[in-house]
C-alpha cells in the first residue's frame, strides 16, 4: 500500500538529535539547579540526592551530544 506524500519527505535529518540532545540537557540541569536549591532549603536529602543522580544523567546526555558534534565534524567518506 503506497501512498504519496506530494513531494515532502519524513526523514530525520542528521542534526535533529543534535538539537533534542541540546534541550534534554538544559532541561535537566535547569531541574538539578532547582532540585540543589530546594533541597538546601528544605533539608531533603531525597532532593539532593535525586539531583546528583540526575546530574549523571546531564554527564551522560553531555558526552552523548560531545559525541554527536564529533561525529557531525566529520568527513562524510568515513
Amino acid at each position: 500500500m503506497a501512498h504519496d506524500h506530494s513531494g515532502h519527505s519524513h526523514a530525520v535529518r542528521a542534526d535533529t538529535d543534535h538539537g533534542r540532545l541540546k534541550l534534554t540537557l538544559a532541561l535537566i540541569v535547569a531541574f538539578v539547579a532547582v532540585e540543589v536549591g530546594v533541597g538546601v532549603v528544605a533539608h531533603s536529602l531525597a532532593l539532593l540526592s535525586d539531583a546528583g543522580h540526575m546530574l549523571t544523567d546531564a554527564a551522560a546526555i553531555g558526552f552523548s551530544l560531545w559525541r554527536s558534534a564529533w561525529r557531525r565534524a566529520r568527513p562524510r567518506g568515513r
